[in-house]
């Protein structure tokens, strides 16, 4: 299994804040990502959709019910409705008034500030061009060496990695879940994809899958999302290559001391 330019500047096991510093700001917006970096956390994960009109914007939901409170969906809504919205009181009344962002105004706020981790939000099977907007945006700024790609959607890797020449590192996602069909939920999805790495549940992590996955077949695992820091130790301690976190600021000092071992 070839592991090449996986974030090759960067000290591991990985840090990521999940959806930007999400147990504080209101998430995947720039505020959110803009607080990893002010608090040293060195990468970030986030969610990207394709919208109606075709802009690649940072959102979760499909839904715009939840951190909106509208009944739409992102990929039936124009950017300037999008963007029209307030994304961040429904976490605080401090957050009012936060926007959607692009990913391309993510990468001019952070830039190289950051490392991250890119989940492509797809449903079903076809290619709706998602991968290859995320793959251009990628390439326009320059920040290869600084993404990973992945999805619970094993269709969308294998269009990603077919646009991008297998350029940065890809990795599906999975739990044991019903939301899951039963095929992808220990990692199948890999064949499909042809991932690099594996991004698991942290329940699904002990000796057993590390060894057959990591040891013997060659994967990284970065596991999510992991905000007990004892729950932490022990998924560092058997070996995870990366952990996503809603409060990343729990493992700084535990993976300072692991870098300088």
């Amino acid at each position: 299994m070839m592991q090449h330019r996986f974030f090759p500047s960067e000290q591991k096991p990985l840090l990521f804040a999940h959806r930007g510093y999400s147990s504080i700001a209101a998430e995947n917006t720039l505020s959110a990502f803009m607080l990893a970096v002010e608090q040293g956390i060195p990468g970030v994960e986030l969610d990207v959709h394709l919208c109606k009109t075709g802009e690649l914007v940072v959102i979760h939901d499909h839904s715009l019910k939840r951190v909106a409170n509208v009944d739409a969906e992102v990929e039936q809504s124009t950017f300037t409705y999008l963007r029209s919205l307030d994304v961040g009181s429904h976490k605080d009344p401090s957050y009012t008034g936060e926007k959607i962002p692009l990913l391309s105004e993510l990468f001019e706020q952070c830039g190289s500030k950051l490392y991250y981790d890119i989940e492509l939000k797809a449903r079903g099977k076809t290619d709706t061009g998602l991968a290859k907007k995320t793959w251009e945006t990628i390439y326009e700024y320059r920040m290869q060496d600084r993404c990973m790609v992945s999805s619970f959607n094993p269709l969308a890797i294998r269009y990603f990695n077919d646009v991008s020449n297998k350029s940065i590192p890809t990795a599906v996602i999975y739990s044991d879940t019903n939301d899951l069909p039963k095929i992808l939920r220990h990692g199948w999805g890999r064949h499909i994809a042809r991932a690099t790495i594996l991004k698991p549940d942290r329940k699904l992590i002990d000796e057993h899958m590390i060894n057959s996955m990591k040891n013997r077949r060659g994967y990284p695992i970065i596991v999510w999302t992991v905000d007990d820091l004892s729950e932490g130790i022990r998924l560092l301690d058997l070996g995870v290559d990366g952990i996503i976190s809603n409060n990343p600021k729990l493992f700084v000092k535990e993976l300072q001391t692991r870098h300088y071992r």
